[in-house]
């Protein structure tokens, strides 16, 4: 016959359970907690791919039999890692593939990362990363894991014409200035002024520099949205400023 648990266990149980949900939360801020130097590899994999300053973005687009994309898609936020190798702009599944997209039609899955990499605590856990000199004085976001282009057929191969490939890299990033932008909840959306891959040419990464001049963020303004367009695919991350502080100050 099975015991009933007695009611100093059940309470033993909650406070096993409340002891363990108090570590989680003070493990959810560590940064504030501990010294940069004491971050563990964890840590700073959380921090750089699921925290206050980093937010999982998802996406489908439709795809026809010739490998073209079509029809419209889904965008998401959310805390974790996408990644993935491509062309220059391409990206990568980041745990995505192949689905329905509706009416039956077969789509392709994505999932990136959009990470505001001049906060303070990014740029302490990744401390070989430097900027180029034009965007000083911006914010930079980077969107990473999602392939730029997700149009046609005929677009793609003329990206993997050496001849044409640089123009389009190019034509392809001015047109992202236009198609993205950060939506303060208290003000004036922006564009970037900047939009450039990093020197290292990471496959599947793009930096958008926004001029503080231009939006002078504080915790006050509540917070802010990243919108932009990668070929067919909407993404959308919203970061919200009270959870983006490091030590005492907004942290952008």
């Amino acid at each position: 016959m099975r015991r009933e648990p007695s009611r100093r266990e059940i309470l033993a149980l909650a406070a096993g359970v409340s002891s363990l949900s108090r570590v989680y939360a003070a493990s959810s801020d560590f940064w504030n907690k501990k010294d940069p130097s004491e971050w563990s590899s964890q840590e700073i994999d959380q921090l750089t791919s699921k925290s206050p300053w980093a937010k999982e973005v998802t996406a489908s687009v439709a795809v026809d039999g010739q490998g073209g994309g079509m029809g419209r898609q889904r965008g998401g936020m959310g805390g974790g890692m996408g990644g993935g190798m491509g062309g220059p702009l391409g990206g990568g599944m980041g745990g995505g593939g192949m689905g329905r997209h509706g009416g039956g039609m077969p789509s392709q899955n994505y999932r990136g990362t959009v990470r505001w990499e001049t906060a303070k605590p990014v740029m302490e856990a990744l401390k070989s990363q430097q900027f180029p000199e034009a965007f000083k004085d911006h914010y930079v976001i980077s969107v990473s894991g999602i392939p730029v282009n997700t149009g046609s057929r005929r677009r793609q191969q003329s990206q993997d014409d050496d001849s044409n490939s640089q123009q389009s890299t190019q034509e392809t990033l001015d047109r992202l200035k236009g198609v993205t932008a950060l939506q303060p909840k208290t003000k004036r959306d922006v564009q970037p002024g900047i939009v450039q891959q990093p020197p290292s040419a990471s496959y599947g990464t793009v930096w958008f520099g926004f001029s503080k001049d231009m939006l002078a963020l504080k915790p006050e303004d509540k917070e802010v949205t990243f919108v932009t367009q990668f070929g067919r695919m909407s993404l959308k991350a919203k970061f919200v400023l009270k959870d983006m502080l490091y030590k005492g100050e907004l942290a952008v």
